[in-house]
């Protein structure tokens, strides 16, 4: 099954690999194929100081769980996302977070699950008969269904 892991997933990962999230995204591996689009590193880039603060851990830690957790994702440029996916996008998150256009797209191109730990997405995704999102919890039963 391909799933596309969104921001808060790795995210919470990083913060705590030892989380359900963490042991899902590092040992579901065997049973799912992760996808986040490029985007999503400078993400993690650009929010790294917080974090280090919020998980505090050393850089070197930090640094050390990324690239455990980064080995886990495929990662897709953008631009091989066409047009049409990130037109159909737009309506699915223009009242929700625009800044979750990527994933949502990135879920449309590779016809896959959208896995997001963020509540509100995924009710709204619901709302608007958007049936994609999968949250943390029922991923992690169709893992300990399939071990």
């Amino acid at each position: 099954m391909r799933v596309i892991a969104d921001s808060n997933v790795v995210i919470s990962a990083i913060l705590n690999k030892n989380s359900k999230t963490g042991q899902l995204l590092i040992f579901g591996r065997r049973y799912f194929d992760f996808f986040a689009p490029n985007l999503l590193k400078m993400e993690i880039k650009k929010h790294k100081a917080k974090l280090l603060e919020i998980s505090k851990i050393t850089e070197e830690e930090f640094d050390k769980v990324q690239d455990e957790l980064f080995e886990c994702l495929t990662f897709i440029s953008e631009e091989q996302i066409d047009y049409e996916h990130w037109h159909n996008a737009i309506p699915i998150v223009r009242d929700i977070d625009m800044d979750d256009i990527a994933f949502v797209a990135l879920a449309e191109y590779l016809d896959c699950q959208l896995w997001t730990g963020d509540k509100r997405l995924l009710q709204g995704m619901h709302q608007r008969g958007y049936s994609r999102g999968i949250s943390t919890d029922e991923l992690n039963q169709i893992w300990l269904n399939n071990k």
